[in-house]
């Protein structure tokens, strides 16, 4: 039986930058498992699985329904053979901070800039349920988010550091990739979808790495649809 992941579309069906979505693509990806992503709206959630739960990624493996990248990222690690997406102890504790570090100094300033623009390429029917569920967390209205001064210049001092390591190795995994490639990846492919202006620059060293990025898996990242 074919793997099904549930991933948010646009008002394209095929374009879907969900960054959680993509942590649970590279996940499955990784692991060289088969899949096939089942295109799901933001508002109605009778379309989800588990429509309790109300979020994508949600993964179906047979009678199994797995909620949340994290989790899914936990069952591929334990279910699947393959190339574990880490190594040791010290990988995942670098994740994890990678992932700490990604929430306070790019998601912050990443997501007043998107926002505005996942709700121009969503579908009309997903328009105002996006509008309100995003607003209530910014506490202001997406206009306005995305007009704050200095996001540019935050995400570009971010990118300074993270472009450190990357001036040594290829991936945050060292020679190959791992789950922190992937968390990390997977917001600049939230981004490379959704629009193609260019909202900041970009360190080369960190630019490379996202070229190294799309190659992987036969360029499946890169041959994925993005907003026209």
């Amino acid at each position: 039986m074919t793997i099904k992941l549930y991933d948010l579309a646009l008002s394209d069906p095929d374009v879907r930058p969900s960054p959680f979505c993509w942590r649970a693509k590279f996940a499955l990806l990784h692991k060289g498992v088969p899949f096939e992503t089942v295109p799901v709206p933001f508002a109605d959630k009778e379309q989800y699985p588990n429509k309790d739960h109300g979020l994508v990624p949600i993964l179906i493996d047979g009678d199994e329904i797995i909620c949340d990248s994290e989790n899914i990222y936990a069952y591929a690690e334990q279910k699947f053979e393959g190339t574990p997406l880490v190594q040791s102890s010290g990988e995942r504790a670098a994740c994890d901070f990678y992932n700490a570090w990604a929430a306070s100094n790019l998601f912050p300033y990443f997501a007043p800039m998107m926002f505005v623009r996942v709700h121009a390429a969503a579908h009309e029917d997903d328009k105002a349920y996006f509008r309100k569920t995003r607003e209530q967390r910014l506490g202001k209205t997406l206009e306005e988010a995305a007009a704050t001064p200095g996001l540019s210049e935050r995400i570009e001092e971010a990118l300074q550091t993270l472009a450190a390591p990357m001036v040594r190795h290829k991936f945050l995994g060292g020679e190959s990739a791992n789950m922190a490639d992937y968390n990390m990846f997977s917001i600049f492919q939230w981004l490379r979808l959704t629009t193609q202006e260019e909202l900041f620059e970009t360190p080369q060293a960190v630019a490379a790495w996202q070229e190294r990025m799309l190659d992987l898996f036969d360029g499946y990242a890169r041959n994925a649809k993005r907003v026209s």
